[in-house]
């Protein structure tokens, strides 16, 4: 049961995977001249006339403009993420995922969680754990050595067996799943916000993409996307959902999201044995 739970959620995921092919005051007035007349002189004195001098109006102060988001076009920003995450010194990540298919009137449901360290190029350590059943299994990879933890007991593995179950469950993680994911995106994303993620400044893209045809018969009622992607560049949180039927008539409905954490901070991953 464990094997066939896994392995449709693997099929899923190609669902998930696919969905990548799918933000101055005025001058004083001086008083006028006194006017006198002298009492010995018959003959008044003209007034002399003092010209007044125009008063310069205020220019009201105009109140400084909110700034506006600056647009980055989702092909410049989603064009450079991919190196930008490959250059980061080191991060955390959590990913879920969940599917839910409905064939022959029955529906299967099940989601997985993800949780990984990686330090490039080679130190990783994942714990992949079925939240429906609450299994979990750990593995530790340090270059060309790597041990997996179940039951609570650590056991070293053969580097082949390894590679390919971290091959497996790599599929989650940010540092292979994204290289696939953001390549269709750019036609189809734009920019709604300016917001903060996990302490990091971000533009959040919503995307949607449904040319998805070949993979799930061309029935996709529903495909699409948020994208959050750091002003340095590299995927901080994404979050996926499609649903649709098949030619057959059965349906099936996928989400799955993603988001980095403790970006360039310290992290230890050493030999747990």
């Amino acid at each position: 049961m464990r094997e066939k739970a896994l392995l449709l959620c693997l099929l899923l995921l190609v669902l998930g995977l696919v969905l990548s092919l799918t933000a101055c005051g005025p001058k004083e007035e001086q008083p006028p001249a006194e006017l006198t007349q002298e009492e010995t002189v018959t003959t008044p004195t003209e007034e002399p006339v003092t010209e007044t001098p125009a008063t310069e109006t205020p220019t009201p102060e105009t109140p400084p403009a909110t700034a506006p988001i600056t647009e980055v076009p989702p092909e410049e920003i989603f064009a450079g993420s991919s190196a930008a995450l490959q250059g980061l010194e080191s991060y955390r990540y959590l990913s879920l995922f969940k599917f839910e298919t409905e064939e022959e009137a029955k529906t299967t449901a099940g989601s997985v969680k993800i949780e990984g360290e990686y330090i490039p190029p080679d130190r990783e350590h994942v714990i992949w754990t079925d939240l429906s059943t609450g299994e979990k299994f750990e593995v530790t990879r340090i270059g060309d050595e790597a041990w997996m933890k179940e039951d609570d007991e650590w056991t070293e593995v053969p580097v082949q067996v390894a590679e390919i179950m971290m091959q497996t469950i790599s599929i989650f993680s940010p540092a292979y799943s994204w290289g696939t994911l953001y390549e269709g995106l750019p036609d189809a994303s734009n920019l709604i916000d300016k917001e903060v993620v996990n302490g990091i400044s971000c533009f959040h893209y919503a995307s949607s993409y449904n040319q998805w045809g070949a993979t799930f018969g061309e029935e996709i009622t529903e495909a699409k996307g948020d994208i959050w992607i750091a002003e340095e560049g590299f995927p901080v949180k994404y979050l996926f959902k499609a649903s649709g039927t098949d030619p057959e008539g059965d349906s099936g409905s996928v989400e799955w999201s993603m988001e980095l954490k403790d970006v360039n901070q310290p992290i230890s991953i050493e030999p747990p044995m």
